[in-house]
């Protein structure tokens, strides 16, 4: 009873993890789904038993848990603050992505960036300046 107890919460886990698509309920099943296996791997009396095939499934289980929590990560599209939106040519009239208005309606970050790239040109500067 103990053993279909602790794969039924590693079940409902699983299927959670990939219903709401959430990284971190992956570590959980993964403990669950080993707990299940060494648990079903001691109540093992023989060699192919249903409790070695259970300990055989959960760690497969574990195993693919594992992977899907690596699949089911996060991946930022946007870039940081400190990260390089320079074009490298020795055009005057360079455009960044976020640009869009006119001269007067830049941002802070943007104009930041321009000072930045120009000092980089004007220099030759290779290490990022901090500009806070």
């Amino acid at each position: 009873m103990l053993l279909f107890s602790i794969m039924f919460i590693a079940t409902v886990l699983t299927i959670t993890m990939f219903i709401c698509k959430t990284m971190l309920l992956g570590f959980p099943c993964v403990i669950f789904w080993g707990i299940a296996g060494g648990y079903a791997y001691t109540q093992s009396t023989a060699t192919w038993d249903i409790y070695y095939l259970l300990f055989f499934a959960s760690m497969g289980m574990a195993i693919f848990c594992s992977l899907a929590m690596y699949a089911l990560r996060t991946k930022k599209e946007e870039k940081a603050e400190g990260d390089e939106l320079i074009d490298e040519g020795a055009d005057k009239d360079v455009k960044f992505i976020d640009e869009g208005k006119e001269e007067e309606g830049i941002g802070r970050r943007t104009r930041a960036v321009r000072d930045r790239a120009a000092r980089r040109r004007k220099y030759g500067i290779k290490k990022p300046l901090r500009l806070d």
